[in-house]
């Protein structure tokens, strides 16, 4: 959210073709593309209530706003 880095969700991860608007990772593999591993979805609230001192409450939702907008289409798995 704060890096603007493009990373993709494993294809052997369960959220693969779920795509959740937020997730935390653990892990990034570097293969054909990056990939997030180690994954969970979370609310995005949370990331407010737990860090305040880095994220803002106009940051976090204008992001999402900014999300809803835009329509990813799902990797195909190779």
């Amino acid at each position: 959210m704060k890096n603007a880095q493009t990373v993709h969700c494993h294809p052997s991860s369960s959220l693969f073709e779920k795509q959740p608007t937020w997730i935390i990772y653990h892990e990034l593999v570097l293969t054909s593309k990056e990939f997030m591993r180690n994954m969970i979805e979370i609310d995005a609230k949370w990331l407010i209530e737990i860090a305040p001192h880095y994220y803002k409450k106009t940051d976090v939702f204008e992001d999402e706003k900014k999300k809803k907008t835009l329509k990813v289409a799902p990797v195909k798995k190779s």
